[in-house]
Parts: structure tokens; sequence; C-alpha cells
């Protein structure tokens, strides 16, 4: 069970390594990439699952979302929490999306998360390079 210190912690991980609040939802700004993350629990109660929930918006493709990383054009859930370090887990998360600031980055890191859910008007512009 992740507790309410935990979710301090990764909120005040992402704001100290520059996320900033927009529309409600913590934003990372990466070259010309923005990576929205959430921490959310799977469920209610001390047995729920932990998830940093995390999209990638492209401004040049799409209007920027209304609701956090669920609504951009890539979409990718990494579980937190269990035996593993909350923070510890949140900053390699961040460490990996800092490095990747271009769409010329980005089919890189599809690859390498192949359970990364990403939307058509993505694909082709990605195609089309």
């Amino acid at each position: 069970m992740i507790s309410p210190r935990d979710r301090a912690a990764v909120t005040a991980l992402l704001k100290k390594r520059g996320a900033k609040a927009r529309r409600g939802h913590l934003r990372l700004a990466v070259g010309d990439l923005y990576w929205y993350v959430v921490l959310r629990a799977s469920g209610a109660g001390a047995a729920a699952s932990w998830t940093l929930e995390i999209g990638c918006w492209v401004p040049e493709l799409t209007p920027e979302p209304e609701g956090g990383a669920i609504d951009c054009p890539l979409l990718l859930d990494v579980a937190v929490g269990g035996d593993q370090d909350v923070v510890a887990a949140a900053e390699a998360v961040v460490d990996g999306l800092a490095a990747v600031g271009t769409l010329g980055e980005l089919p890189a890191w599809i690859a390498a998360h192949p359970s990364a859910l990403v939307d058509r008007v993505l694909r082709d512009r990605l195609e089309a390079r």
C-alpha cells in the first residue's frame, strides 16, 4: 500500500524534476514533448495496487489533453508499489522520460515499452518521418 507520505513524495519528486500543474495534472516538458504523470490507485483500500499512468502529448498533433495522461496520444501504465520503493520506482520512470524529448526519439521509447498504447494520429506521424 502506498501511504499519503509516498504520494506526497512522488508529487514532490515530479515537481523537483520540473513538472508543472496544467489543468489539474502534472506535466513534464522535455524538449518538444510533454509527459503527463499520474499516480493512481486501481481501487479502494489497502489492497489496491498503484500505477504511474504516463501520457505523452505532442502539441503539433492534437489539442491539449483535458483529462491528463489518459487523453494523450501515447499512454502507458507502470506498476509501482508492492515490494519496491515507490519514490525510487517513480524516479526511474521520470529518468527514462527525461531522456526522450523529440518525435525522433519516441519510436525507440515505444519499442522499449511494447505495452504502450499509441493513438493512430501519433503512429501515422511517426511513420511519416
